[in-house]
């Protein structure tokens, strides 16, 4: 005991001889390490340069303990460094691009000229036409990057957007929004517009939305002159299939994927179009103006009942149509017959308030 006791001893006085002989180094550790502990606190880190990550490669591959004293990094930065050199290494003994070996020079000509004869034919066409004819195998994606690249030509049906824009004088758009009141009641909006002139052709207000309502908003709106189409969205206040339906009247065969278009085609004759399932861009129109009567009108004013937002929406609309310039169209949808007047020299500039001044309708009266 006294042997193992004279032993710990001896080594506790021989560590404190050696750290006071040496305490310039411990010193100077000390101060580096105080140094590099108020440098980390530091916002904006320090650029390596490839000395830099080449040591810590190295130093992680000799030294056990390495992440003990990272700083500057992650240890998960240096690991990645380290396969990036090895990926390095191996590509510069290939010697070569990196990627798939370039086909022979007559199969690239194989390719673009069938190819540029016929620019209807695919890679998978192409693929088996060299398979079958000249015993030569290559991969879709190789054939597809050796074709000769076309500019796609004219469509056979037109898009989208140019039929909004031929039929647009006789395509209507609807569609419902709701509108919460002062006593937390649920109000819904329907409303129908013109796609030509943006026109609000009709709006009504109920709080039980069934189709036999929204039925007979389309027989008010029709009462003097109906449209070609009618654009509205998936919703299921239209009655929606499980599938598409075929209908044929008059010897037309339409497809129809809500109860209401079928109504609408038998009854009306007019074509019901519903907008692709998750696309809101289909009815742009509809969908502004909505944005419209929310941002200028209804988040600006409190609703207390039906009577009250069909009175707000009604003088709004007037405006809407009437007086309000619409930037889409350079214009105003169906301007007061003064307005299409000359415009009087000396004319004094008259204010007429909207919704109790929200708004302001100016005019230029002699």
């Amino acid at each position: 005991m006294k042997s193992l006791l004279t032993i710990v001893i001896v080594e506790w006085f021989a560590l404190l001889g050696f750290a006071w002989f040496n305490r310039d180094v411990w010193a100077r550790i000390l101060v580096l390490r105080q140094q590099l502990s108020v440098y980390k606190r530091k916002i904006k880190r320090p650029e390596l340069r490839t000395w830099d990550r080449l040591f810590w490669s190295l130093l992680s591959r000799v030294w056990k303990d390495w992440t003990s004293e990272l700083i500057l990094v992650k240890p998960e930065a240096v690991i990645r460094w380290r396969k990036r050199k090895f990926r390095e290494c191996w590509r510069k003994k290939f010697q070569g691009k990196p990627g798939r070996p370039a086909i022979p020079r007559e199969h690239i000509a194989f390719i673009k000229r069938i190819s540029s004869d016929h620019p209807e034919y695919g890679e998978d066409r192409i693929a088996l036409e060299l398979q079958v004819k000249f015993g030569i195998c290559h991969a879709r994606s190789t054939i597809r990057r050796y074709m000769v690249k076309r500019r796609p030509g004219p469509r056979d049906s037109q898009t989208w957007s140019r039929f909004l824009k031929n039929q647009a004088q006789s395509i209507w758009a609807c569609d419902f929004f709701i509108q919460h009141t002062v006593g937390f009641r649920v109000l819904y909006v329907f409303i129908i517009m013109e796609l030509a002139n943006r026109k609000v052709l009709h709006c009504n207000i109920t709080e039980n939305p069934t189709l036999e309502w929204t039925k007979q908003q389309i027989r008010n709106a029709c009462f003097e002159v109906q449209p070609k189409f009618l654009l509205h969205d998936n919703d299921g206040k239209f009655g929606q299939f499980s599938r598409p339906v075929q209908l044929e009247n008059d010897g037309h065969r339409v497809s129809c994927r809500s109860a209401y278009d079928a109504w609408l085609w038998h009854g009306m004759g007019i074509r019901g179009i519903a907008i692709p399932y998750g696309a809101p861009n289909a009815a742009a129109h509809i969908e502004r103006l909505i944005g419209t009567l929310r941002r200028e009108c209804l988040d600006r004013v409190l609703i207390w009942n039906d009577r009250n937002l069909r009175c707000v929406l009604a003088e709004f609309i007037r405006w809407y149509n009437h007086g309000r310039v619409h930037q889409g169209l350079k214009g105003i949808p169906d301007p007061d017959p003064e307005l299409t007047q000359p415009k009087p020299k000396d004319g004094k500039l008259v204010a007429i308030p909207v919704l109790n001044g929200l708004h302001h309708d100016y005019r230029l009266a002699a």
